[in-house]
């Protein structure tokens, strides 16, 4: 007798697809083959967390700072996103709520109103409205822990990968919690695994880079308020990332 397939939604792209049984990384065939090709499929990463370097010390791309205020400025016009998404403040910051689904999709979260309602109702009040960036670093190793445990609960359910809960949680926590999406997390160097622990691979390192060069993102928020849009230094951090290293590139575009 055929064993049933079950339907998966990919980590990557967010696609709903056809498997035999759960994954413990959640990828459709053309994400999956994508990665292998790179060196970068879930056999492979484990093979080099064995064998080689934690995650932690996996290659992270150089920003050039110089194209900073541009890139922002050319976000902030290409995408239009701030009305319906960086400048809105969910009516509940502690409870996991239908609205933030909504918000996740406006910028490319690509899921249904029943993929997300099976978080609905789920609390992240432990998580404090931390700095990232600026928390000591005694404070970040014992807050570090209770946000991946609450990432734990939430990641658990079927349909919400990375990309999608942190694009929800980032308007709750915007000084706390990045948009972890796949362009970012190439760039950063995370490595495919564990959905939570990625996501806070991913805070370690913007928290490491975003110390560093927190005098000139408070100068590019200044901008980015002069401009009617003003954002956290975790998001301008993030989003600067997404622009140089994605598909959406400002340079690219202009030739």
């Amino acid at each position: 007798m055929a064993r049933r397939s079950i339907t998966l939604i990919c980590e990557t792209c967010g696609e709903s697809f056809e498997a035999r049984a759960h994954r413990r990384v959640e990828l459709c065939q053309a994400c999956a083959q994508g990665l292998r090709l790179k060196g970068m499929g879930p056999v492979q990463a484990k093979k080099r967390r064995d064998t080689f370097l934690p995650s932690n010390e996996v290659e992270t791309k150089v920003m050039c700072w110089e194209r900073a205020e541009a890139d922002l400025i050319y976000y902030l016009e290409r995408f239009a996103r701030y009305p319906v998404y960086d400048g809105v403040i969910p009516l509940d910051l502690d409870l996991i709520t239908d609205e933030d689904g909504r918000l996740a999709n406006t910028i490319a979260a690509r899921m249904s109103a029943r993929t997300w309602s099976t978080i609905v109702g789920e609390s992240i009040e432990q998580v404090g409205d931390w700095d990232l960036l600026r928390i000591s670093n005694s404070e970040w190793e014992i807050h570090r822990e209770v946000i991946r445990q609450v990432f734990c609960i939430l990641l658990r359910h079927r349909g919400i990968g990375v990309a999608r809960l942190t694009k929800a949680l980032h308007r709750k926590r915007p000084k706390l919690i990045p948009v972890c999406d796949s362009v970012v997390l190439e760039a950063l160097g995370v490595e495919p695994g564990n959905k939570a622990d990625r996501i806070i691979a991913c805070m370690d390192k913007l928290r490491l880079l975003g110390r560093e060069q927190l005098m000139r993102l408070q100068e590019l928020r200044a901008l980015s308020r002069h401009l009617g849009a003003e954002m956290t230094e975790l998001r301008i951090l993030e989003l600067l990332y997404w622009v140089q290293f994605g598909p959406f590139a400002r340079l690219n575009r202009e030739g």
